[in-house]
This record gives structure tokens, sequence and C-alpha cells, in this order.
């Protein structure tokens, strides 16, 4: 090909880049940190939280979540703030995204306590056989909580086996229900 039978006029093109709208924005996802637990009698802590779809380059700032708490139950880890998403350059583009928002949740669970009714045995001498001991035989109560009294009932006196049963219990003072769960078992009173 012969430049000199052709002659070539160059023309400049256009490139827009047109801002998206409504549901054509881009998805982003904020999601409040979550954790769960188990009392320890202290207070406990989640804060921060996840982002996803960004495009690679943007960050998202403006957002805060936490959520405290001491005694088991569920605490709400809300995202507050005001969200802006910039590029690389600095260049504010929160207008491009549709964000959605996703709070979380500190969860204390209780602590697991399991009592036992003592197991005795002797052999038969026509008197009753009792015995109101208790051991805790898993879980472990924080500090200085737990039981001020625990109620064992059971009594065997002819030759065989009875149960020797928890019937109640009551925490110390400064020990909330709402902070263990107890489950008694039954102990075994053998003459």
């Amino acid at each position: 090909t012969k430049a000199q039978n052709y002659k070539i006029t160059p023309e400049k093109g256009t490139l827009t880049v047109t801002a998206l709208e409504g549901d054509d924005r881009l998805a982003v996802t904020v999601t409040a940190k979550s954790l769960q637990t188990t009392y320890n009698g202290s207070e406990q802590k989640v804060e921060g939280y996840d982002v996803s779809g960004l495009l690679k380059g943007h960050t998202l700032s403006g957002l805060s979540a936490s959520a405290n708490g001491t005694d088991a139950g569920e605490y709400a880890s809300v995202l507050t703030g005001d969200v802006k998403i910039v590029d690389e350059n600095n260049v504010d583009v929160t207008a491009q995204y549709k964000v959605t928002q996703v709070n979380g949740k500190l969860t204390i669970n209780p602590v697991e306590i399991t009592v036992k009714a003592a197991d005795a045995s002797k052999p038969y001498d026509g008197t009753a056989l009792t015995a109101n001991d208790y051991s805790i035989i898993k879980g472990t109560f924080v500090g200085d909580e737990g039981f001020a009294s625990v109620t064992v009932v059971g009594s065997q006196t002819v030759v065989g086996s009875s149960d020797n049963e928890i019937t109640d219990y009551e925490l110390k003072e400064n020990t909330k229900a709402q902070n263990y769960k107890i489950t008694p078992e039954k102990g075994t009173l053998t003459v």
C-alpha cells in the first residue's frame, strides 16, 4: 500500500462514562461484625464491619458499629454514620453504589453447669441411707458466683436402689440466673 494513494484524516472519538442510577448502581454490602461468646463476668465487645462488592481501589468510610454487654443475652451491633465511598484518586463515587447495611449482634451465652446429686451405697442395716451432697460435673461458676444452697432429697432403707435427686437450689446474691444454664442430674442410693 502506497501512502500517496490515500488521504487519511484522523477524527477524534468521544469516550463517555455515564452515572449509574437506580437499580443499575453497583451493589455493596456492609455487615456489622457479630460475635458469639460465653458469659465470663466481664464486659465483652464486638466492633467493626466487613464490606463486600466494592470495585478494586475503592474504599468505604464513615460508618461504625459496636455492641457490648456483660450478662448473657443478645446485644445489637447497629451500623451508624454516613457512608462515603471514594476511588483510588479520592474522588467521591458514593452515588454509583447501592449500599445495603446489615446489623450484627453480640451473643453472650450462659455458662452450662451440670450439678449431680451424690451416689451412695451401704450394706443393709435397717436404717435409711441418705446423701445430701452434690458435685458440679460440668462447667464452672465465674469468680465467687455459685450456689447459696442445694437441696438433695433421697432415701433408701430396704435392699435395692432409688434416685437421689436435686429438688431445688438457690443462687448466691451476686449470681444472676440468666448467666447460667443449670442442669441437675440424679444420683443413686443403693442398699
